[in-house]
């Protein structure tokens, strides 16, 4: 009986052994620098498609549970919700609107990914006036099962000192 009991000791300790063994190893450093391409590159198209001020386009960068935190706003959740929020963002009067990416980091399994940058906003406020914005933005992206990536959190703030109430 002790035998047996040492027996099946073993052969755990060797099963285990062998499904570490047979993890896929970390992607390498070719392929990060590949999807770190790839994600800077989406941004990028990301940040032409606002320009044209579609709302389609623009959302069409999200995934399906994808989560927006607006400045100032309560999050939101769900593409119909997103559409709506960059509906009314787009719809702001004389918007000019752009973002650069500055730092990009993918996570060791490939699959998910940070990017860090800063964005410009102009447009007329409801009194007729110009304004201006500027500010950060930090977006996480998941890579899809086609190899695309898509954003699945989108957060951007001002670098602005905070209005007072009125």
């Amino acid at each position: 009986m002790e035998r047996l009991i040492i027996a099946a000791k073993y052969l755990g300790l060797g099963c285990l052994l062998a499904v570490l063994g047979c993890q896929a190893a970390p992607p390498s450093a070719a392929t990060q620098a590949s999807d770190e391409a790839a994600v800077r590159q989406t941004d990028e198209d990301w940040s032409k498609a606002a320009q044209s001020k579609q709302v389609d386009p623009w959302v069409a960068y999200y995934a399906d549970d994808a989560v927006l935190l607006p400045p100032n706003d309560l999050k939101v959740t769900g593409k119909d919700n997103i559409r709506k929020e960059i509906s009314l963002l787009l719809g702001l009067p004389g918007l000019a609107l752009s973002w650069k990416t500055e730092k990009v980091e993918v996570s060791r399994s490939g699959d998910l990914a940070y990017a860090q940058g800063a964005y410009e906003l102009s447009a007329t406020d409801a009194h007729g006036k110009a304004m201006t914005d500027h500010g950060k933005t930090l977006e996480i992206w998941r890579k899809q099962a086609d190899g695309s990536w898509k954003c699945i959190a989108d957060m951007w703030s001002s670098d602005l000192p905070p209005v007072p109430p009125v």
